[in-house]
């Protein structure tokens, strides 16, 4: 199960990605930012995938003809769900075929909200709902909270079935059998002011969501007596600042 929004900020042209998975890794797995799009690979991850739309965006291509790229060449698409926003608000949405139910999307006026091995389309569209509402809220923590609404309006399932070549038929387990108790979360953010709390992330957690705006919460504040302390001399570039050289 994954949860994800990506999102620009209208107000400062910020790009951002949060969401949570109930496996460990969702930060080193799902979210991209450059300071042109935010992107979200999920599901079956393909972590190049993401990676890709961020080349592709840099050397001008648009976000549409990008994703169609990306996934018209990824053999195991049907199994991947992908959302990207850029610039001037242009989206890209891809939820594969056989990714697993409830999976879907919604898509607004500067975000996208998608998820697989959700309860019900609630989940999104309580997503979207607090992101659409809560416009005067700072951005990392709309995004925060987006997700957190989600996740009270009924998160993951409790049940998967799927098919079992062993058994040779349809089997069901508890999602906690299946994949563990190892949750996280991740918020990231690209920004041309960029901050520590623009990075954080939360890893095998019972509750990554709850800690995940307690860290950002305290991030806030310890930046804040750094920056008195160093009389902002602290200079934060993330990493998405960085060239790969091929």
């Amino acid at each position: 199960m994954t949860l994800s929004i990506v999102a620009r900020d209208s107000k400062t042209g910020d790009f951002g990605v949060c969401g949570y998975t109930d496996i460990a890794g969702y930060g080193s797995l799902v979210p991209h930012v450059s300071l042109k799009c935010a992107v979200a690979t999920q599901a079956y991850v393909n972590v190049d995938n993401g990676i890709e739309m961020l080349e592709l965006v840099d050397k001008k291509y648009s976000i549409k003809k990008s994703g169609e790229k990306i996934i018209g060449k990824d053999k195991n698409k049907d199994m991947r769900q992908m959302i990207a926003i850029g610039i001037n608000n242009s989206k890209f949405v891809w939820t594969g075929k056989n990714t697993l139910d409830y999976k879907s999307s919604i898509v607004g006026n500067d975000y996208i909200v998608a998820g697989n091995c959700l309860s019900s389309i609630n989940v999104l569209k309580k997503t979207a709902l607090y992101f659409e509402k809560n416009r005067s809220v700072d951005f990392p923590l709309r995004l925060i909270n987006s997700i957190i609404a989600g996740d009270k309006a009924g998160g993951h399932i409790k049940k998967i079935s799927f098919y079992s070549k062993k058994l040779k038929r349809n089997i069901s387990k508890s999602t906690k059998s299946v994949f563990g108790n190892s949750w996280s979360s991740a918020l990231i953010i690209a920004s041309n002011k960029p901050k520590i709390w623009h990075n954080l992330r939360v890893d095998a957690h019972l509750e990554p969501l709850n800690e995940l705006k307690k860290i950002y919460n305290s991030t806030i504040s310890s930046a804040k007596k750094l920056n008195k302390f160093y009389n902002g001399a602290i200079e934060v570039k993330p990493s998405y600042w960085r060239r790969i050289i091929k």
